[in-house]
């Protein structure tokens, strides 16, 4: 438990404290933030898990789960359903794990219950972003679009945990704790781009004229009737009796309606998905490096921490033994907080 240095500014903040405190959080907007964004992840790993039953992610979600279409690949294609397997397996946990290690009581009093849980976020998450590499292709109509949108992501959060990674184990904590919060920001955008693409598939659908080509084969699963998909497809004839087995049709994207079809729905989602992985990305890209900004002080209160720490392990740059702009880059050399005072004492 944090013990508080100052008096409390009102009995809301006095109140506040005894929930935050116990966290580990010294400051009321620290334990906000990681209340509202931590606790998304958390609730939507959470609220997902059922989905590591295949049959319930493709089969028992109504209105949840894959979306409509999106199976066909699954349960057609081996390496699509290993990789979806894969991606949702490894994930699920990781997002779960990452929250609890943003939990400061655990960093301070239990620091082998936060190693450990960070070996296992990583392979997870590199384990599920197999997975997500392997379904690329195929997911979301995996267009150019969200094909790009995956690759891009998968080296973002890659690099980003790497980093992290080499600076930990330099002892580098405050560098390890930005690239660390760029890593999981980046990989949460996927909450955010659900609520883009719902968004953006509302708004596609009034607009009423965007369209495009699937397989046959797709639209006839996604429907599960051919005399109705024989009737509002009439281009897959072909298809379902049997003589082009690789005919395209184009479907209308289109949220809600009366007589909108499971495969309007699964097109819009298609359509969309890809523009708003690429927008909840740069959405993300943009918060974490105003946060990070935002909270020079704590970054300079680790640097000391990493200072002593690298100090007392005998490394021969203490204070920037890790990735370190006045190592790598061409800011002014950092001096160590213990050394500025003795400084200003002569």
């Amino acid at each position: 438990m944090v013990a508080p240095t100052t008096p409390p500014k009102n009995a809301f903040n006095a109140y506040a404290r005894k929930v935050y405190n116990p966290l580990g959080f010294s400051k009321g907007y620290n334990f906000v933030l990681w209340f509202i964004f931590a606790g998304a992840l958390f609730g939507f790993c959470l609220s997902r898990f059922m989905y590591l039953s295949f049959d319930t992610f493709c089969y028992g979600a109504p209105g949840g789960g894959a979306a409509p279409g999106e199976c066909y690949y699954y349960t057609n294609f081996n390496t699509a359903r290993v990789g979806i397997t894969l991606h949702l397996a490894g994930v699920l946990p990781a997002g779960i794990i990452a929250c609890l290690q943003f939990t400061p009581v655990i960093r301070h009093k239990a620091i082998i219950v936060h190693r450990i849980g960070g070996y296992i976020a990583l392979l997870a998450y590199f384990t599920s972003l197999a997975g997500a590499l392997m379904i690329a292709r195929h997911s979301f109509g995996g267009g150019i679009d969200v094909q790009s949108a995956v690759y891009v992501l998968a080296l973002m959060t890659t690099v980003s945990f790497v980093l992290s990674y080499i600076n930990i184990k330099k002892l580098q904590i405050e560098q390890h704790r930005a690239w660390m919060l760029r890593g999981w920001f980046y990989a949460s955008c996927i909450i955010t781009n659900r609520i883009i693409l719902i968004l953006s598939t509302i708004i596609i659908s009034k607009v009423g004229d965007y369209r495009t080509a699937w397989p046959c084969a797709k639209i006839a699963y996604t429907i599960a009737d051919d005399a109705k998909t024989q009737r509002l497809y009439p281009e897959c004839a072909s298809y379902l009796n049997g003589t082009d087995s690789k005919q395209y049709s184009t479907v209308r994207a289109r949220f809600g309606g009366e007589q909108t079809s499971a495969a309007e729905i699964g097109a819009a989602f298609n359509m969309t998905f890809g523009m708003a992985l690429w927008v909840a990305m740069a959405i993300h890209a943009v918060g974490v490096e105003i946060y990070l900004h935002l909270t020079p002080r704590e970054a300079e209160r680790l640097r000391n921490v990493s200072y002593q720490r690298q100090l007392e392990a005998g490394m021969k740059s203490p204070g920037a033994s890790g990735l370190t702009t006045d190592r790598l880059g061409d800011s002014e050399k950092w001096v160590p907080l213990s050394a500025r005072k003795s400084s200003e004492g002569h």
